[in-house]
């Protein structure tokens, strides 16, 4: 593989107060992939929404949310996917991916608060929302019924503290959940409130009864680490993404991966000068089934490591970058700065390139087979 072979797609220009305030809307391309990312419009009015470009770089839709939004997930068998508000959030909303009309808003429970992802069952009919369960300051998975409404039906542990990423494993029938260790509370915001007793944790959730699977930290020295976000795995497993939350002067791997009862994590090899330029933060992960992505907007790099062994694969330089997807020949990338770009598998990929408004990506990129 050559990792700095890239396909770039330059998401610039004028027009766009034009095309959020008059939503872009076109029907998707049977079968075709399209890349959904949540925005924020720099001044313009509305302020965020939710976009999707396809494989060429064409913005398929626009869609404005309430507020600032995080996670974008996919119904299965269905063109539908639903958003979540950043951390901590108070709504998710629920988007048709034939032409971007939104649904209804779905609000918090009063003592909850959705912590940015979200993951479905199978069959698409119950929707699992990564919570903090305020009063208990636990780790929560709130239970949505996607057939009727988004109701709320229920919720099971995380059996951690501060879930933020959610992923189903074998056939839905396993949550995995990285629970970041750090507790807030809503009259503080985003303030962390128990650094010196953080607890990070990745747990293996039964989805039908809630029962801990399995559970694994990462080794003592690296307590200072919190898991934060998750990518399945060929393997039954999951690779995963830490933030360094209590500095403590040193570098520190920052992507691993793990297999439920597989022992303990595995730390991927990364160079130092690498993990210094990341600079303690990881804000996405992403796999193809044979490498793994990572994204530092703090470094402005995207690394890629071999998903098996967590042999270090090369980087590419892209300042602010943070969201990060599997493409037919590599990843797919994005910035807060508008850009997209392609980090490609092969050196004979196509080169393409287009100019849409500039739009500043926010975090997560996802792919959405149609």
């Amino acid at each position: 593989m050559t990792p700095n072979r890239r396909t770039v797609l330059h998401l610039l220009g004028g027009g766009l107060l034009a095309a959020v305030a008059g939503p872009t809307r076109a029907a998707t391309v049977n079968g075709a992939p399209l890349y959904l990312n949540a925005y924020a419009t720099a001044g313009a009015s509305p302020a965020y929404g939710v976009a999707a470009l396809d494989a060429t770089g064409n913005l398929r839709f626009t869609t404005a949310a309430p507020g600032r939004a995080h996670g974008i997930v996919p119904r299965p068998s269905r063109a539908e996917a639903v958003v979540f508000a950043r951390r901590p959030g108070r709504w998710f909303l629920p988007v048709s991916l034939d032409d971007g009309t939104p649904g209804t808003v779905v609000a918090a429970p009063e003592d909850r608060r959705f912590t940015g992802h979200g993951a479905y069952s199978a069959d698409g009919r119950v929707l699992y929302v990564a919570e903090d369960d305020v009063p208990g300051e636990t780790g929560s998975i709130g239970l949505y019924d996607a057939a009727d409404g988004y109701r709320r039906v229920g919720a099971l542990p995380t059996h951690g503290l501060g879930p933020h990423e959610i992923v189903a494993l074998d056939g839905g029938a396993v949550l995995a959940v990285a629970n970041g260790g750090v507790i807030t509370h809503p009259d503080t915001g985003r303030a962390k409130l128990n650094l010196d007793a953080m607890d990070s944790s990745l747990t293996y959730v039964e989805a039908a009864s809630g029962r801990l699977l399995d559970q694994v930290r990462l080794p003592e020295r690296h307590a200072n680490l919190g898991i934060r976000h998750l990518a399945p795995l060929a393997d039954g497993g999951v690779a995963f993404g830490v933030q360094d939350e209590r500095p403590i002067g040193e570098t520190q791997p920052l992507v691993g991966a793990h297999r439920p009862g597989g022992g303990a994590v595995r730390l991927f090899e990364t160079p130092d000068d690498v993990l210094v330029r990341l600079d303690g933060y990881i804000g996405s992960v992403a796999s193809d089934g044979r490498l793994v992505a990572a994204s530092s907007p703090k470094g402005g790099l995207i690394g890629l490591w071999d998903g098996e062994s967590g042999a270090w694969r090369g980087a590419t330089a892209l300042p602010d970058g943070c969201g990060v997807a599997p493409c037919d020949d590599g990843f797919a990338i994005t910035s807060g700065l508008g850009v997209m770009e392609r980090i490609a598998a092969s050196a004979d990929a196509p080169v393409l390139e287009r100019r849409t408004p500039a739009f500043r990506w926010d975090n997560h990129l996802t792919r959405w087979q149609g």
